[in-house]
């Protein structure tokens, strides 16, 4: 997938109505809100010089790099992921533009995967369950099953809704996401798993809140959010994104089910959620040193042998 397309992504996100606040691209006088209330989520931008759009009627603007920032990563390095990520194509956007023609049909394309999902969610609705969806951008490792399970106890089915699309350099593939979520909807009973396709930002708190919105449109009642939700570099603090969902959650229809995370308990010998475990002899479960074992082919103790074995013969 070409690193322009994420912008095609997020225009059929905008025509599916995805996000609460944006009928369009952000102008300069949206992106104020923005600024203002983290509670409206991320604002979509687009850069001038985008090969899927027409431009001729656009109307241009510049952000200041610094103060975006500061205001929607809540962070000065202007090294950070989501930062360089942003302004990749420099730093003038537009708005006021068009799909080009020989693109509707790939535009229409993500159009009806996010269309069918939203069908999906009502069918499983009508049959009046309690329905948590979760985000996950990794294959999981037993940490991550540990949250399922504490999901699972507390609700009827748990969805698992991953993002495909553009995603950072060492992220897992959706190829092998897809994978692994299959074998867990056979491991688990009352899971179920389809994608959505948008974009990563990694804005943290404010993406957290941002793919809570998501969630509501798309027709869910509950939606989980993990102790460094939508981060990366280790900017934002731990249990940060959890600390600002459930202060602001009076403002969404959505409601935000969390947790401390899955970790190992030496103890115990079994993997449980922090906080619901009383001891205190508990191993984080390191999804970098997860990923460089796939790197390498090599079995990680704190992950399921099945799914890797899936994993290594992609």
């Amino acid at each position: 997938m070409i690193d322009e397309e994420e912008y095609l992504i997020s225009y059929a996100n905008i025509q599916s109505n995805l996000f609460k606040s944006q009928k369009n691209f952000c102008n300069p006088n949206l992106l104020k809100t923005y600024y203002h209330d983290i509670s409206l989520g991320f604002p979509i931008c687009l850069p001038k010089g985008i090969k899927f759009f027409d431009y001729s009627k656009a109307k241009y603007f510049q952000i200041d790099t610094k103060f975006f920032s500061k205001k929607i990563f809540k962070t000065d390095n202007m090294n950070y992921v989501g930062v360089k990520k942003f302004f990749r194509y420099g730093n003038v956007f537009a708005f006021n533009v068009k799909i080009k023609r020989e693109y509707k049909k790939k535009l229409d394309f993500y159009i009806k995967k996010t269309n069918s999902l939203k069908k999906k969610i009502r069918k499983l609705k009508s049959k009046n369950k309690k329905i948590c969806a979760m985000q996950i951008r990794n294959v999981p490792h037993l940490g991550h099953e540990a949250v399922f399970r504490h999901i699972l106890s507390n609700f009827d089915m748990l969805f698992l809704n991953p993002i495909y699309g553009i995603k950072k350099k060492n992220d897992f593939s959706d190829l092998y996401i897809s994978k692994a979520l299959k074998y867990i909807k056979q491991k688990y009973k009352n899971t179920e798993f389809d994608p959505i396709w948008t974009n990563f930002h990694y804005a943290g708190p404010r993406e957290a809140l941002h793919h809570m919105l998501m969630r509501q449109s798309l027709g869910f009642d509950y939606f989980y959010v993990g102790r460094d939700h939508a981060g990366a570099e280790n900017l934002y603090p731990q249990m940060e994104a959890v600390r600002i969902v459930k202060k602001l959650k009076k403002k969404f229809k959505i409601q935000p089910f969390t947790s401390k995370g899955g970790f190992y308990c030496n103890k115990c010998k079994k993997y449980v959620i922090k906080g619901l475990c009383k001891s205190k002899n508990l191993i984080n479960i390191s999804g970098t040193n997860f990923r460089e074992c796939i790197r390498k082919k090599l079995i990680y103790e704190h992950a399921d042998k099945k799914i890797q074995n899936i994993i290594f013969k992609i």
